[in-house]
C-alpha cells in the first residue's frame, strides 16, 4: 500500500501540465501513445501492443489506473500540453517495496527502501515531442517530487534503450544505483533521490 495520504496539486509549466490519467482523457491518452511506437517499445521493453491497439484496448488499463489514482495505490498522470488539446505523454509513481519484494531484492535493498512512502517513478514522452522537452521535463519533474510530495525516497527507473530520458536523468543531481532482483527480467537503470533520509 502506498503511504501518501494526498499528492500534491498536479505540476504545470510553460512547457507542460499534468493531469491525473483519467476516463474522459481516453482519446488523448490513446493518440499520444500510437504516435509513439518505437518510444513505448523501449520504454515497455517490447511488452506493450501497439499494431491494432485503440482505444477499446486502452479503456481498461485507464479505468485501472484511475481506480488505482482515486484509492491512492499508485498515480498516473499525462503530460499535457500547456493548452490542454494534446498529450505529451504519461508519468508514473508507484510503490517501491512491494516491486522490489516481488522481485527478490535481498534483505539490505527492502531494508534501505522500506516503507511506504517510497516511490518509483517512470515516464515516457511521445516520439514526435518539441526538441528539449526531455531536458525540461526532467527538471521541472524532479523539483515537483522532492519538494512537493510526502515521500521518504523516490527512485527513477528506464531502460537503455530510453536514451533521452537516460541523459536526462544523468544531468540531474540524483545517483545511480545498481538494484540486484533476480525475478526481474528486464535490465532497468535506476536513479535515486532521498527527500527524508530511511534508517
Amino acid at each position: 500500500m502506498f503511504l501518501v495520504e494526498d499528492p500534491p496539486e498536479p505540476l504545470a509549466t510553460d512547457d507542460f501540465v499534468l493531469t491525473p490519467l483519467r476516463p474522459e482523457l481516453l482519446d488523448l491518452d490513446t493518440e499520444a501513445y500510437l504516435a509513439s511506437p518505437d518510444v513505448i517499445r523501449d520504454h515497455s521493453c517490447g511488452r506493450w501492443p501497439v499494431e491494432g491497439f485503440g482505444s477499446d484496448d486502452n479503456l481498461p488499463l485507464v479505468i485501472r489506473h484511475w481506480s488505482d489514482h482515486q484509492a491512492k495505490r499508485a498515480f498516473t498522470y499525462l503530460f499535457l500540453d500547456p493548452e490542454g488539446t494534446s498529450s505529451l505523454g504519461c508519468l508514473y509513481v508507484r510503490p517501491l517495496f512491494p516491486y522490489l519484494e516481488a522481485m527478490g531484492a535481498d534483505a539490505q535493498t527492502l531494508l534501505r527502501y522500506a516503507g511506504g512512502s517510497t516511490a518509483r517513478v517512470s515516464y515516457w514522452l511521445r516520439q514526435d515531442r518539441e526538441p528539449g522537452l526531455g531536458a525540461a521535463v526532467a527538471e521541472r519533474l524532479d523539483e515537483w517530487l522532492r519538494t512537493k510530495w510526502p515521500l521518504d525516497a523516490y527512485l527513477y527507473r528506464a531502460t537503455p534503450a530510453e536514451e533521452c530520458t537516460v541523459h536526462a536523468l544523468d544531468r540531474l543531481p540524483l545517483d545511480r544505483v545498481t538494484i540486484d532482483l533476480p525475478a526481474e527480467q528486464q535490465s532497468y537503470l535506476w536513479w535515486a533521490a532521498d527527500v527524508r533520509i530511511v534508517s
